[in-house]
């Protein structure tokens, strides 16, 4: 099994430990209570900042007999100066059924470019194009997130919350390399262009400290290998949030991300592993 699944498995089990204890005394007393909803509808809008950064990927190409010629593995921030860091808008939120159920989106864009004269001592093979040194590469990285999940509350009292789930993260690989051979004479192009949809397990918690302070803490994990498709994604978030009014408020907080893929489809042929420390903040509005 890969390691860092089980690490993030283990994480897992140590996140619903804190989350039941946290919840101990409403699963003492009453799962549910008859406190008044104000998050019914809970939407977040503000800034993300995506902090280092790894990304690596590796373009294969298909040859004629059917074959797979594999390409080599790029860190595309160390090896092609991509930006380790990257400040972009982000939207949050969720629309509740009843005290049990509700929905979930998440959605942020960025992307991020790299200019560099290859110096390395080999040569560099993406799908079907050849690097050398002195080649000049341009390379282009859109990242984009949508995740959807559905979660079920099996705590929800005025103070405390816990939730299990299932949802689906949809992550940009999206990649381009423009080279220039021979001092700019020629331009050949390569990269790497899809979404990868990741099935997801969701755990999470709420703690209200107040009718002004609350801290949300969440977990997505999942880790899947079929005949020519494997992935996983780990994805750990800590919030606190204060209410200035009774619908409107500010929260901030932080999140670990990583994500692994390796396919061989039509859309992508290769491997993408990406992930980063963000740090948000944001409005928030609950009706």
């Amino acid at each position: 099994m890969n390691r860092g699944l089980v690490s993030g498995m283990l994480r897992a089990l140590a996140f619903s430990s804190v989350i039941c204890v946290a919840g101990w005394p409403a699963l003492a007393q009453e799962r549910y209570d008859e406190h008044e909803s104000t998050d019914r509808f809970y939407i977040t809008l503000g800034g993300f900042s995506r902090a280092a950064i790894r990304t690596t990927i590796r373009v294969d190409a298909k040859t004629p007999l059917g074959g797979i010629s594999l390409g080599t593995a790029i860190a595309l921030e160390r090896q092609f100066d991509l930006d380790d860091q990257v400040a972009t808008g982000r939207l949050d939120g969720w629309y509740r059924f009843n005290a049990r159920h509700r929905i979930g989106l998440t959605y942020w864009q960025s992307d991020r470019e790299g200019v560099r004269t290859y110096n390395g001592a080999e040569s560099i093979v993406i799908g079907d194009v050849t690097i050398n040194p002195g080649d000049i590469i341009t390379t282009r990285n859109e990242g984009a997130l949508v995740a959807v999940d559905w979660s079920y509350s099996f705590v929800n009292t005025s103070k405390y919350e816990a939730w299990v789930g299932a949802g689906l993260n949809i992550q940009s690989i999206d990649t381009s390399f423009d080279v220039s051979v021979g001092g700019g004479m020629t331009t050949l192009q390569a990269g790497a262009k899809g979404t990868v949809p990741i099935p997801t397990l969701n755990l999470g918690g709420r703690w209200t400290f107040n009718e002004r302070w609350r801290m949300i803490v969440s977990q997505d994990l999942f880790g899947i290998k079929v005949s020519d498709f494997s992935g996983q994604l780990n994805n750990t978030r800590i919030l606190a949030e204060f209410n200035i009014t009774r619908r409107f408020g500010i929260g901030g907080g932080f999140e670990r991300y990583s994500f692994e893929v390796d396919a061989e489809s039509d859309d992508f042929v290769g491997q993408f592993d990406t992930s980063y420390t963000g740090l948000s903040l944001y409005l928030k509005g609950q009706f």
